[in-house]
């Protein structure tokens, strides 16, 4: 069995998940780690990390965590404490990642979407606010609102029926804004992405399926 079968194998087996709670100076919490199955396993935690919610791939800050070695038991778990400071973090939106070696052998990294986001804000004067309705049909999706808050922009959105896994993104000119969240219930979409600076005047909403791309400018109040 090759590296990369036996972490596929193993990926069924444990999991490794984060919970945490917010507080004003930092965000406390755990690394959960569970049995799957109904073999115990023996877990050691390489690291945990911060990492920008827009991109999982980016470790920003290291997290204070105790190295361990821990037992695990059939279908149970175990938790591992952690702090994370806000000092030293950016203003933006992360998530808490982390690393374990199971059973001597293979190395698990999760959450794997990145689980529970969190947000050190930007200064109040930093940002636009703002509500729009605008009901504006873009590529077949139809905007719905866009809502301009102190640590976010918020879509609602409702994707084209022929392309259900279309994705929306949102621009400032030729600058990106960072989407850190996509999330759908009952055919609604909400994507959460950066706030909006203040002095911005326009907002570039573009819905992109496949090849296909379609894009309209709202007005900022």
């Amino acid at each position: 069995m090759g590296a990369r079968d036996l972490n596929e194998a193993l990926a069924g087996s444990v999991s490794v998940g984060t919970v945490f709670d917010r507080f004003p100076a930092s965000v406390r919490g755990a690394v959960v780690i569970r049995a799957l199955d109904r073999e115990p396993h023996q877990i050691r935690l390489v690291g945990a990390e911060v990492v920008a919610a827009h991109d999982l791939g980016r470790t920003v800050h290291a997290v204070a965590a105790e190295p361990a070695t821990i037992d695990v038991a059939p279908h149970r778990e175990v938790l591992i404490p952690f702090d994370v400071p806000f000092a030293g973090l950016d203003s933006g939106w992360y998530c808490v990642v982390a690393e374990v070696e199971v059973d001597g052998s293979a190395r698990l990294r999760g959450p794997e979407d990145g689980g529970k986001r969190f947000v050190v804000p930007w200064a109040s004067g930093e940002v636009r606010r703002g509500d729009l309705r605008p009901g504006l049909e873009v590529g077949g999706a139809l905007i719905e609102r866009v809502e301009l808050k102190a640590d976010r922009t918020a879509v609602r959105w409702r994707p084209p029926a022929a392309a259900p896994e279309a994705r929306l993104r949102l621009r400032l000119g030729s600058r990106r804004l960072p989407v850190v969240e996509d999330t759908e219930e009952r055919g609604v979409r909400i994507t959460v992405a950066h706030p909006v600076p203040k002095g911005v005047t326009q907002l570039d909403v573009e819905v992109a399926a496949g090849r296909e791309r379609a894009e309209v400018s709202l007005d900022l109040p």
